[in-house]
């Protein structure tokens, strides 16, 4: 399955909040840290994020704060004849607001995204995990892909295996987490481009003495 963009950039639509006009389409691809289906590889096509800007609600009503949103572009659909008639309207009925609308559309916005990974953690090295995950935030570059961050992981010997994901922290009781976060549209190939590296350490064991 590959990216199907029926809608382009500059085009109205139906989000889930009421119409928008079509900012990006952020397609991504399968990684290490996603759940995979069989039939599916890494580097496989596997969903589209789409960002946007929103005029007015179903209603009508024009919508005045947070304009700029992202969702799952299997959540969005085509303007149908209706809603065509509902924007028309609301443009004419208000046309200051369509007016700072216009000029909205002007201003570059930029949304971040993350990715969530999770590792249990045996409690005879909560200290040592700590100190690995330390030496991994202050090597690693101003952006990086996610095989960069594991190739740094083996080059400081890390104890953890990274591609050893838990789905699920609850009932876990020592894991660490980490958050990796990204500007969205930052990209090397198929890979997300990150630019922050955060963890945490979690469990009914995280608060015991080592």
């Amino acid at each position: 399955m590959e990216p199907n963009h029926w809608i382009k950039e500059g085009e109205w639509f139906c989000a889930i909040e009421g119409l928008a006009i079509l900012d990006k389409v952020y397609d991504f691809y399968f990684e290490e840290y996603d759940r995979i289906p069989q039939n599916k590889k890494i580097g496989d096509y596997n969903r589209s994020i789409v960002q946007y800007r929103l005029f007015c609600d179903y209603d009508g009503h024009p919508i005045k704060r947070n304009r700029c949103k992202i969702s799952e572009a299997d959540y969005c659909s085509p303007m149908c004849a209706k809603y065509e008639k509902v924007l028309k309207r609301s443009m004419k009925d208000h046309p200051e607001e369509y007016a700072s609308f216009v000029k909205f559309l002007k201003t570059p916005q930029q949304k971040r995204s993350w990715e969530l990974v999770s590792y249990a953690i045996p409690k005879s090295l909560h200290k040592e995990a700590i100190q690995d995950f330390e030496k991994i935030q202050k090597n690693l570059p101003p952006k990086f892909t996610f095989p960069d961050l594991l190739k740094i992981a083996t080059d400081n010997q890390c104890i953890i295996n990274m591609t050893d994901f838990v789905e699920y922290t609850c009932g876990i009781p020592l894991w660490i987490s980490v958050t990796l976060s990204y500007i969205l549209g930052n990209y090397a190939g198929k890979r997300a481009l990150f630019d922050r590296f955060d963890y945490k350490i979690g469990g009914m064991e995280a608060n015991d003495e080592i």
